[in-house]
């Protein structure tokens, strides 16, 4: 898919009609067409399944700070490592169909991921979702089964943003086609174990106050 991709970030398909509505959730299209979508209406995010486009909401306040803790923490363990970390901007390729999403942390340790203009991670190592209310069971259940059928996936991150509360699901190193779960609770340390870094919760849950009234637009 890269050319195809490469293609439209030049201009080189045909323009969406302004005087069309905006694609609504649940509409089939072409992946050339998703993605001229995406270059053509840059304000609009959308993630693309079974052929399909799926509008994204915005998220609380609590939910950016949360994505931006876990973002930083890890990028300050891979100043002197090939791996690197990129937030909810990039498309995550997770499957041959193909499906994009937009998880609000990735990890890739792969130099193709890398180069310079490089708008799509085909080899994601970890993905992060901060769960809100009106997409945590889609992230529990369909897109958990394309994050876990993809080669490349090593752990999938499941953070809440209403309690100090992660879940940390890992590819099984005996056997590649079994996951197991570990969740960990307020004062522990979150472990990455595909890329050995250790967060604590201190670290991920940095400036949210759960005792403070949360208002939840999501």
């Amino acid at each position: 898919m890269v050319g195809k991709v490469e293609n439209v970030k030049k201009g080189e398909m045909m323009a969406i009609d302004p005087q069309k509505a905006y694609p609504q959730s649940g509409e089939h299209m072409s992946v050339e067409e998703y993605f001229q979508l995406d270059y053509t209406q840059p304000n609009l995010k959308y993630e693309y399944e079974d052929g399909a486009v799926q509008l994204m909401s915005g998220g609380s306040r609590e939910h950016d700070i949360i994505a931006f803790n876990v973002h930083k923490a890890l990028d300050l363990h891979f100043q002197s490592s090939p791996c690197f970390v990129s937030g909810s901007d990039m498309h995550v390729q997770v499957s041959k169909e193909p499906d994009y999403y937009f998880p609000d942390v990735t990890v890739s340790c792969d130099v193709a991921d890398r180069r310079r203009g490089n708008t799509l991670i085909r080899s994601p190592r970890i993905v992060v979702e901060v769960l809100s209310p009106s997409t945590e069971k889609f992230d529990r259940t369909d897109k958990m089964k394309k994050y876990q059928a993809w080669p490349s996936m090593q752990e999938v991150v499941l953070v809440s943003q209403f309690a100090p509360f992660v879940e940390v699901l890992r590819r099984n190193k005996q056997n590649s086609s079994s996951w197991h779960r570990t969740a960990y609770g307020l004062g522990e340390v979150v472990v990455f174990e595909s890329v050995d870094v250790h967060i604590s919760m201190e670290e991920i849950y940095r400036k949210i106050d759960f005792d403070e009234p949360l208002m939840e637009d999501e």
